[in-house]
């Protein structure tokens, strides 16, 4: 997570991994835009591979609809949508970026943009998403969301209302944010299909493990209507993880052991769960305590 208080870094967890059997959570709350998307301590290593990635493969992590000037399916915008997020992200940085490719590699978080519009259930219109948990940027350009959140079993029928709902009601200039986990044998950050990436496997230890935390921003741009969606991702090694917030170990083996099989598969965490689940509940009291 971002550099936090040990006590908000506690709820921050705490809040991530309910004392509750698994749910797919909308989890929104008021977010903080400049908090968001400023610089990490981690920010030159970060910003290095952003833009080594970019530079080598730019059609698998940068893209747009074509024309997207049109907000999909020849639905007018007032600006030129790429130019609004290029200079909405400037202004919330500080920072000056010679264009969006130039925003891509100049900020940590991946971003997408959606159109605003509801009747077309808001398709992708573009992005750079660098460190993708599995999915692939060019595979989503100019589906809807609904589309998009196809693969993912039970996400539709559980909040595909909801999240239709709340993107069609988000203000101007609101900032709102939410976490999304997964668990991974490999800590690298880009995790595109097309990359050989460690899996996990029945004999996974807490080692050899990273919880990849995804933190998600969404707001509305004020001139097009479109919606940005940031990923902040970060890896937490679970044994690492677990001794620094106790509480962590039994919440994530509840969450484990009570996610749905389909998408315990969907998330690549299948073969591990027993290990992990295992592992975590064993852990000593004084290790486990919700104190």
């Amino acid at each position: 997570m971002m550099a936090e208080s040990p006590i908000e870094a506690e709820k921050a967890w705490r809040r991530l991994l309910p004392d509750a059997d698994y749910r797919l959570p909308m989890n929104l709350r008021a977010g903080d835009a400049a908090r968001f998307w400023r610089h990490s301590e981690e920010a030159g290593a970060v910003l290095a591979e952003r833009r080594r990635w970019m530079e080598a493969e730019p059609e698998r992590y940068f893209g747009w609809v074509p024309g997207s000037t049109e907000a999909a399916a020849e639905v007018e915008v007032e600006v030129e949508v790429e130019v609004e997020v290029v200079s909405w992200l400037a202004a919330v940085t500080g920072q000056t970026f010679a264009g969006p490719a130039e925003a891509a590699c100049g900020v940590e978080p991946d971003w997408a943009v959606l159109s605003g519009e509801a009747t077309l259930g808001f398709p992708v219109l573009g992005g750079a998403v660098i460190f993708p948990s599995g999915w692939a940027l060019e595979e989503k350009l100019g589906r809807p969301l609904a589309a998009v959140h196809v693969p993912v079993p039970g996400l539709e029928s559980a909040l595909g209302a909801q999240i239709g709902t709340f993107l069609a009601r988000i203000a101007p200039g609101a900032a709102w944010e939410r976490d999304n986990w997964g668990l991974s044998a490999d800590p690298a950050l880009n995790q595109h299909p097309s990359r050989p990436v460690r899996r996990l496997t029945a004999d996974a230890t807490l080692a050899e493990t990273w919880l990849r935390l995804e933190q998600q921003f969404l707001t509305r741009l004020p001139l097009s209507g479109a919606i940005l969606f940031g990923i902040r991702v970060t890896n937490h090694r679970l044994d690492q993880l677990v001794a620094e917030f106790p509480a962590a170990g039994p919440r994530l083996a509840r969450a484990l052991a009570t996610m749905p099989d389909q998408l315990a598969a969907y998330k690549g965490l299948a073969p591990a769960r027993l290990a992990l689940v295992g592992q975590l509940r064993a852990l000593s009291p004084a290790d486990s305590r919700e104190a």
